[in-house]
């Protein structure tokens, strides 16, 4: 289920509002310049709505060519003008390096930097994934401090299983969580290593590792479905910027927040982490004894 940040940020933007892509041209005279870039797939003689105020994001990828390195004050610019007939957008500010000959745009609504990337880490701390990890008691074996070990457990409900052992887990542990001065801890008896299956923050795991600032960059990846994550970005964008989402879905054309909220909830119905089955005993369990007489 691995997915990259990019892959997020488009399936994102399909849902949020007006999405698409155009390449600059390829041949002379029709090149970009330092305000505009020549998209044929935008060259038409119709007069429906064209890009203007949508955000041109620049990823260095080319139409059937290798990636190039686009500069970071590069990357995205405001639409600000478009003829139709040419098939050619301006943008609200030069680029100190224009687009280059198959250089692929991206056409979103919501600012990729200021609004799409904040609904999706909003998203990301909705989305869990279930993970198992070992851990030794720091001071006690009556008393586990999870989050002084593992920081994005900030919840009881995201314990969802201990288990004693020492290379792998073998036997189920009887636990109860509780909040302590904002800390998740757990009630033994434990052994000296324990494994604890959790539910983890996508965001806390990136590239196969820990991660403390989430995913930042296009090609980092995830582990988590990506409707489940998408489901979850799109809800957090009605949240944080509801005037933009309403002006998206005005005449029926994007998703209402309703629509939005019962997608995620169906997602997470699918997706989230369920507690575990397996039952463990506090005291030791046995029939009772019978005694023989003679």
């Amino acid at each position: 289920m691995s997915i990259t940040l990019e892959q997020l940020q488009q399936e994102v933007a399909r849902r949020a509002g007006p999405y698409f892509t155009a390449y600059q041209a390829t041949g002379s005279p029709t090149s970009s310049t330092a305000t505009s870039a020549v998209m044929p797939k935008l060259q038409t003689t119709s007069l429906l709505g064209g890009p203007e105020n949508l955000w041109l994001l620049r990823r260095g990828h080319v139409y059937g060519g290798a990636d190039i390195t686009v500069a970071a004050a590069d990357r995205q610019r405001l639409v600000q003008g478009y003829d139709s007939s040419a098939g050619r957008v301006t943008v609200d500010r030069n680029w100190s390096q224009p687009m280059a000959p198959g250089e692929i745009g991206e056409f979103h609504h919501l600012d990729p930097e200021q609004e799409l990337q904040v609904a999706i880490m909003a998203g990301l701390q909705r989305c869990f994934i279930a993970d198992s990890i070992q851990i030794s008691p720091t001071s006690s074996y009556y008393m586990l401090d999870i989050t002084s070990t593992k920081p994005w457990v900030t919840d009881v409900h995201q314990v969802l299983g201990a288990h004693y052992g020492w290379l792998y887990p073998y036997g189920n542990a009887p636990f109860r969580p509780y909040k302590q001065a904002g800390h998740v801890v757990l009630l033994g008896p434990f052994g000296s290593a324990m494994w604890l299956t959790l539910r983890r923050p996508a965001w806390t795991w990136v590239n196969g590792a820990e991660s403390t600032s989430g995913p930042v960059a296009d090609s980092d990846s995830l582990e988590v479905d990506l409707n489940y994550a998408a489901a979850a970005a799109h809800i957090e964008a009605w949240h944080h910027f509801p005037s933009r989402m309403f002006y998206a879905a005005a005449g029926n054309l994007q998703a209402t927040q309703v629509m939005a909220a019962t997608e995620f909830t169906r997602q997470a119905l699918i997706w989230a982490p369920e507690p575990e089955t397996d039952i463990g005993f506090s005291e030791v369990v046995s029939l009772p004894l019978v005694h023989a007489h003679h």
